[in-house]
């Protein structure tokens, strides 16, 4: 996934976390925490009320949660008369008749008696006795007997226009032919109020239904949600804290990882390193890719520099042992040539005779231009090297045909069964590489010995019998300047030659002791 994408995602989790944190606590914590806030703001509202009143004995000036459903009953110790008080009313009740007056004494008395209310409220045994309760309801029932205003006395008081109290324009709700709702309100200012009366009728009856309530409003959830601000926004920034700290460390380590590997690629050089493991598949696990992939290159290219380098240096050495071999191999013929001219010129003894060394002037002549063309030829053919399909027979047909003079002066047998082989390569410098194997194997064989060569499509075998090459020297007969024959004061660079050619042509040369001679062998692939 792409960083981009993981980020929208991210933010995507964060917001339905959150979304989900908001829905829950507004669906099951901030409920609770209203139900419980209004519940202390009633109670807190009827003990201010019940204060009120025990001071006042009146509702006036007296802030109440619902004026239309709130009401206080007020029963003095002494008299007959009893109280009922509201925010538009006060109603006064006398009892007339004795028997309900007994009771109500006796409930008096028992309250004044008490020392606390609550003593009364945890009393088990604090109850009117049934008779008692019996004989209010016979006697308020019963009216055939003794009409209620000879009984109870009611003298109410109401007050037209409650101050701060508006008033709102009544509704009739017809809900079905036999029941209608009349809705009625009023507003103190802080709060709304509604009462609904219902009336039906039925068969046997008229029923009248009331309900006062409250309307709810904002004001009243607005002081538990900013007691809640402080949870909610510990709550939502642990949330984020957390999320953020999952996310920045699916950023933030790979990207360590990235900058560890990178570090120890700088200090590794060209050592062989693991490559650094992506599990990602968003921009960091292409960047880490992309530093596998540039650290391969770094690392090959820096071994192909290393490879170059080595050339060189080897290239430079082996300039240098051409140079000092040639120098002392030029010192020779320019000797005998100088000798032999100032000879001839000062016409002293032998060298009267001209026409005899002239010869032997022009073949010293000879040898340095051949010292020459090999140093020229050796630093010409590193830098055009020029392949091409060739018949390899007809070049060591050539080259013996160099040699056959020089090998049946020594009286040497030469094995050779001609085939026509093709390979690809550069010519010259495979007829510079058989002219030293061949001249070696003339060279180092013993008079009346054999030369084999046998040629196939993977190898060119030159052996010269009744040969030998000391084991201790056979480690570095590549060497320049060694030589096996320490009779002949040969320059010693035959095989050092042959082995920069073939590695130049990427091919192979090995010499090895056999029972009874040196054994040559030229790899063609």
């Amino acid at each position: 996934m792409k960083l981009s994408k993981k980020t929208f995602c991210y933010s995507i989790f964060i917001s339905l976390v959150l979304v989900i944190f908001v829905l829950l606590y507004f669906s099951f914590m901030l409920p609770s925490l209203y139900v419980e806030h209004t519940a202390n703001e009633y109670l807190d509202s009827v003990v201010k009320v019940q204060e009120g009143y025990s001071k006042n004995r009146s509702y006036q000036g007296l802030e109440v949660k619902n004026p239309t459903g709130s009401a206080s009953i007020e029963i003095p110790f002494e008299g007959n008369r009893i109280y009922v008080a509201g925010k538009a009313f006060r109603i006064t009740v006398e009892i007339k008749d004795q028997e309900i007056l007994k009771i109500i004494n006796k409930l008096r008395s028992m309250v004044k008696n008490a020392e606390t209310l609550v003593d009364i409220a945890e009393d088990t045994d604090f109850n009117l006795p049934e008779e008692d309760i019996e004989k209010i309801k016979d006697r308020l029932l019963r009216t055939d007997s003794s009409p209620l205003s000879q009984i109870l006395t009611f003298t109410i008081v109401t007050d037209e226009e409650m101050e701060g109290i508006e008033t709102r324009k009544g509704k009739v709700h017809r809900i079905t032919d036999s029941m209608m709702v009349f809705e009625g309100g009023m507003n103190d200012g802080d709060n709304d109020y509604t009462t609904y009366i219902a009336a039906g009728k039925t068969e046997d009856a008229v029923i009248f239904s009331f309900l006062p309530v409250m309307t709810p409003q904002m004001k009243e959830i607005r002081p538990i949600v900013f007691s809640s601000l402080p949870m909610i926004t510990a709550v939502v920034f642990l949330l984020v804290l957390i999320a953020s700290q999952a996310f920045s460390r699916k950023i933030v380590n790979p990207v360590i990882r990235l900058a560890d590997y990178a570090e120890n690629v700088k200090h590794a050089g060209y050592t062989e390193m693991e490559p650094l493991e992506i599990t990602e598949k968003d921009e960091i696990g292409e960047l880490g890719i992309i530093l596998n992939e540039l650290y391969e290159r770094l690392r090959s290219q820096y071994l192909e520099l290393e490879e170059k380098n080595n050339a060189l240096a080897r290239e430079n050495k082996r300039q240098e042992v051409f140079l000092r071999a040639s120098s002392h191999q030029l010192k020779t013929p320019i000797t005998a040539a100088l000798l032999l001219t100032e000879g001839m010129q000062s016409e002293i003894g032998k060298y009267k005779d001209t026409k005899k060394y002239l010869p032997e002037v022009k073949r010293q002549l000879l040898s340095m231009r051949k010292i020459v063309e090999d140093i020229l030829y050796l630093n010409h053919s590193a830098d055009h090297i020029r392949k091409e399909a060739f018949d390899i027979n007809l070049l060591v047909k050539e080259v013996l045909d160099t040699y056959r003079i020089s090998a049946g002066e020594k009286g040497l047998s030469i094995d050779y069964k001609e085939r026509s082989i093709q390979i690809v390569n550069d010519p010259d410098i495979m007829r510079k590489i058989l002219d030293n194997l061949i001249s070696n194997a003339v060279s180092y064989t013993e008079e009346g010995g054999r030369i084999t060569i046998r040629l196939s499509a993977i190898s060119l075998e030159v052996y010269n019998s009744v040969s030998h090459i000391d084991e201790e020297l056979l480690p570095h007969i590549y060497d320049p300047f060694v030589s096996s024959d320490t009779r002949q004061k040969g320059r010693g660079l035959g095989l050092y030659v042959t082995s920069y050619y073939t590695e130049l042509l990427g091919l192979g040369v090995e010499i090895t002791n056999l029972k009874d001679g040196v054994l040559a062998r030229l790899s063609l692939k």
